[in-house]
């Protein structure tokens, strides 16, 4: 009977060190380690300064694409006449960054037309555009160079006025 429970209690201790090999084996597997790594010790938490990121790397900066100012004026001939931007075609002839003037061509017309535009920090504006003289009470105010406006009809006196 004795040899009974040695054999007994030897194959409990086989099954268990079976189990206990295949737990090994799968916890091996999955990838779990087998040792759990140490806590950061306290007193290294409190004596190393904390790392923040910089502002560059928190978010990241959108680059402001600015147009070139033949594209503002193409846009503000497309407001002013509410025309698609494909069907218009503008040149420029002179630009100073505050003031200039070109052509401009509405696709499907027969000719084009000179214009003068202001660029008051915000944006280009049409002050006049048009086939004819310059009026002079669509430029006062403006102050334009002679060399883009060198004279400008006067309704009130029904003369060209030569500006200097």
């Amino acid at each position: 009977m004795r040899n009974k429970y040695i054999l007994i209690v030897a194959v409990i201790l086989l099954i268990l060190a079976i189990a206990g090999g295949g737990f090994l084996a799968w916890t091996m597997r999955s990838g779990a380690p087998a040792v759990e790594p140490s806590p950061t010790p306290v007193a290294s938490a409190l004596t190393e300064p904390a790392v923040t990121p910089a502002l560059e790397e928190m978010a990241p900066v959108e680059e402001v694409q600015t147009k070139s100012d033949l594209e503002q004026i193409k846009e503000a001939f497309a407001a002013k006449y509410n025309k698609p931007l494909g069907d218009i075609t503008v040149t420029i002839d002179e630009n100073t960054g505050t003031y200039a003037n070109g052509g401009v061509k509405f696709e499907g017309e027969i000719g084009g037309a000179w214009w003068l535009a202001y660029n008051d920090g915000t944006g280009w504006i049409i002050v006049a555009d048009g086939n004819g003289s310059v009026l002079c009470a669509d430029i006062e105010g403006y102050n334009f160079p002679t060399s883009m406006v060198p004279e400008c009809w006067d309704e009130a006196t029904s003369k060209l006025i030569q500006r200097s």
